[in-house]
C-alpha cells in the first residue's frame, strides 16, 4: 500500500526541494564574487605598488624621499599638486575668473624673486657654486632651505653658503638676500609642531631673529607644503595667519625692517583649504606663487601634460581648465591678495615621461613613468637642451605659450626663452608684484644651450621686467 501525501504537504516539499539548491548555489555564488573581488583588489594594490616602485617609473617612497633630500620637496610637492586634482569635488567649475586683463601701467616696480637652492642640503642635484651667480640678475635671491627643528630655524651644517649668497650684496648693494624656512624637513612635521601654540612661535621667531641679525639676510620666506592639508589639523590654517602677524610685528620691531614672504600653492583645491588670503595679505610683503607643476606622472593619471601652461588649451575642461598660471593668479587675487604682492612663479625645470607609444606624442598621451633623462621627473633647462641637440623635436602650443619637446618614448614638457618672454611680458602689462624664478641652480647658468649667455631664462626675464619701458 502507498502512503498518500497530502496535497497541501507535498506542495510544502516540492518547495523546500526546489528552493535548498538554490540558497547555497546563492551563497556559493556570492562567495565566489567575493574573492575575485578580493584577489582584484589586492591585484590592484600589488600593482599600484610594483608601478610606484619599478625601476621604470623611478617613483620613491617616503622613506627613501627623506633620504635623498635632495629631490625629495619638488617630488612631494608635484605629487600634493596633483593630489589636488582627485581633492578638488568643492573647487569652482566656474573659470570666468581666468579672463585676463591688463593694466598698461609703469612697471618700474616690479621685482625679480630668485630662489637659490643648497645642493648638499636638498631640493635639487644641479651644482652652482654661489660664485656663479649674477649679482645683477635678481632684485631678491632667497636661499633654502633652513629647517624647522624644535620649534627654531635650524640651517644645518650650510653655513658658509649662506655667507657666500650675502656677499653677493658687495658686488650689488641694491640686491636682497633672503633666508627660506621649509624643504625637506617637512616631512618631519617642523611647520605643524611650530605654529602649534604662541609659545613655540615665540621660540621660533626669537631664532629667525638671531639668524636674520648674525648672518645679515634681509628677510624670511617660509615655504610650507601645505598648512591644513590633506587631512592636517583644520586651525594649522589659523595658526599660520597668527605667525605671520606675530612676525609682522616683531620685523617692525628689528634694527632694520626685514621681508617677509611665503611661497603660496597655485592649484585652487590646496588655496581653499589651505590659506586664509585676506588675513595673510595683511602681514606679507608679497607671496612666491608657486605656478608650477601642474602636471607631471603620477600612475593614477598617467597622461602627458604641460608643468606651467600660461593659458588653458582646448582639450581641458571643468578642474582641468583651471590648472595654468593665468587661472591661479587671478584666483588669488579673487581671494584678496594684492595685486602689487603677487610675484608669479616661472620654473626653470620640466618634467618628463615616457610615452606609452612613440608614435603617439602629442598633449595627452599615454605615459607608463618617468623618461630617462633628469631624475624623477624632473629635467633641468641644461638638460633640455642638450635632448633638442640630440635630434629631439620641439613642439610650441600657442594657446598654452610653452612648448614640449619629444624623441622616441621621452617626452618633456618644460619653458624656454619664448615660453619665459611671453610670461614675463603678461606679468608686466598685467602689473603683478614680479615674476619669482625657481631656481637659478637649474637654469642653464654654464652656457650649455648655446646662447653665449649664462642664465637665459632668468636674463630674460630681468630683461622684460626691470629694463623694458611700456
Amino acid at each position: 500500500m502507498v502512503n498518500q501525501i497530502p496535497v497541501p504537504q507535498a506542495k510544502y516539499e516540492l518547495l523546500t526541494d526546489v528552493r535548498q539548491p538554490r540558497w547555497r548555489t546563492q551563497v556559493l555564488c556570492l562567495a565566489l564574487v567575493s574573492l575575485i573581488l578580493g584577489v582584484l583588489f589586492v591585484t590592484r594594490a600589488w600593482l599600484g605598488i610594483v608601478i610606484l616602485r619599478s625601476p621604470r617609473a623611478k617613483t620613491l617612497d617616503t622613506e627613501t624621499l627623506t633620504d635623498n633630500a635632495k629631490i625629495a620637496t619638488w617630488l612631494r610637492r608635484a605629487r600634493m599638486y596633483a593630489e589636488s586634482t582627485k581633492e578638488n569635488q568643492n573647487a569652482d567649475r566656474n573659470n570666468s575668473i581666468s579672463s585676463p586683463q591688463h593694466y598698461n601701467t609703469n612697471s618700474s616696480g616690479q621685482i625679480i624673486v630668485c630662489y637659490y637652492t643648497i645642493s648638499s642640503d636638498l631640493n635639487t642635484f644641479w651644482e652652482l657654486s654661489p660664485s656663479h651667480i649674477d649679482p645683477d640678475l635678481c632684485t631678491h635671491i632667497i636661499v633654502g632651505f633652513a629647517g624647522v627643528v624644535n620649534c627654531s630655524l635650524d640651517l644645518g651644517s650650510n653655513s658658509s653658503i649662506y655667507k657666500e649668497v650675502i656677499a653677493l650684496k658687495k658686488l650689488q648693494p641694491q640686491l636682497r638676500v633672503m633666508i627660506s624656512a621649509g624643504g625637506s624637513n617637512e616631512l618631519h612635521l617642523g611647520f605643524s609642531e611650530m605654529v602649534k601654540n604662541h609659545a613655540n612661535r615665540k621660540r621660533f621667531i626669537r631664532s629667525v631673529l638671531n639668524v636674520t641679525k648674525t648672518f645679515g639676510f634681509d628677510g624670511l620666506d617660509l615655504d610650507w607644503e601645505f598648512p591644513a592639508w590633506l587631512g592636517a589639523d583644520e586651525r594649522e590654517k589659523l595658526h599660520f595667519v597668527q605667525l605671520l602677524e606675530e612676525l609682522r610685528r616683531e620685523f617692525y620691531r628689528a634694527t632694520k625692517t626685514l621681508i617677509l614672504s611665503v611661497a603660496v600653492a597655485a592649484p585652487q583645491a590646496i588655496v581653499d583649504q589651505s590659506y586664509m588670503v585676506a588675513e595673510m595679505a595683511k602681514y606679507v610683503d608679497f607671496v612666491n606663487l608657486m605656478s608650477y607643476d601642474y602636471h607631471f606622472y603620477v600612475w593614477y593619471y598617467p597622461i602627458t601634460g604641460l608643468n606651467a601652461p600660461l593659458f588653458s588649451h582646448a582639450a581641458e575642461s571643468g578642474y582641468l581648465s583651471t590648472l595654468n598660471v593665468n587661472y591661479s593668479v587671478h584666483y588669488w587675487l579673487s581671494k584678496g591678495m594684492p595685486r602689487e604682492k603677487l610675484i608669479v612663479g616661472i620654473p626653470t625645470y620640466g618634467h618628463n615621461y615616457r610615452l606609452d607609444n612613440p608614435q603617439n606624442h602629442d598633449l595627452l598621451a599615454p605615459a607608463n613613468g618617468f623618461g630617462e633623462l633628469g631624475k624623477m621627473g624632473f629635467v633641468s633647462y641644461p638638460t633640455v637642451c642638450e635632448f633638442l641637440q640630440n635630434g629631439a623635436k620641439s613642439v610650441f602650443k600657442h594657446e598654452s605659450k610653452v612648448p614640449y619637446a619629444y624623441k622616441d618614448r621621452e617626452w618633456i614638457s618644460y619653458d624656454d626663452v619664448t615660453s619665459v618672454y611671453y610670461k614675463a611680458e603678461w606679468i608686466r602689462r598685467n602689473n603683478f608684484g614680479g615674476a619669482m624664478i625657481l631656481s637659478l641652480n637649474v637654469d642653464d647658468w654654464n652656457n650649455t644651450c648655446k646662447f653665449n649667455e649664462s642664465f637665459p631664462l632668468t636674463r630674460t626675464v630681468s630683461k622684460i621686467l626691470r629694463y623694458q619701458a611700456d
